[in-house]
């Protein structure tokens, strides 16, 4: 089951993505996905606080793509915990800066777990690279793929003892724009 675990998400790197682009919920995407970790997750005793409000703007998306973004940061965030510990989850809208930045809706995941070493920061997003005994190293290269394929930023800010925070920015579709 494992081998062929990791022979999927190898397919998965290796392919080019074919984003299915259509107007998209980031709520949505975030609800689903929260369904989808549960389902991947052994039982933790990790709580999740999730600030989500109503009136989030829609992005141009791959929903499932999305999901998959989302889901592997909170499983992530989740196998950070020890015994306990909290997942928080946040989105916002962000104004656009005339000029320089669109529009954007920005999805954070935090946790309160250990933090990543500072020595290994930089080579998360690296593929095949896990901190993880059985983990293939493709999960954090994944979703970089997919955030770049969208036009879109991930951050990582981590503190040693004090957890890691995860940023994706998006940006919004536009009024009247139309997904492709």
């Amino acid at each position: 089951k494992m081998a062929n675990a990791i022979v999927l998400e190898v397919l998965d790197f290796v392919r080019p993505i074919r984003l299915q682009m259509d107007r998209v919920s980031v709520a949505q995407v975030v609800q689903d996905a929260i369904v989808l970790a549960d389902r991947k997750l052994t039982r933790r005793a990790t709580a999740l606080s999730l600030d989500l409000p109503p009136d989030l703007p829609p992005i141009q998306g791959d929903h499932q793509q999305l999901c998959q973004v989302v889901t592997n940061l909170l499983i992530n965030a989740c196998e950070a915990q020890a015994c306990g510990g909290a997942v928080h989850l946040h989105a916002a809208t962000r104004d656009a800066v005339p000029g320089t930045e669109p529009a954007s809706v920005v999805v954070r995941v935090a946790d309160d777990g250990p933090g990543i070493p500072v020595e290994i920061r930089d080579k998360i997003f690296d593929p095949f690279f896990s901190t993880k005994p059985q983990g293939s190293g493709l999960g954090l290269a994944i979703v970089r793929k997919i955030i770049d394929a969208h036009e879109g930023r991930i951050d990582v800010v981590s503190a040693p003892g004090r957890g890691t925070t995860f940023t994706l920015t998006l940006p919004v579709l536009a009024p009247g724009q139309l997904a492709f």
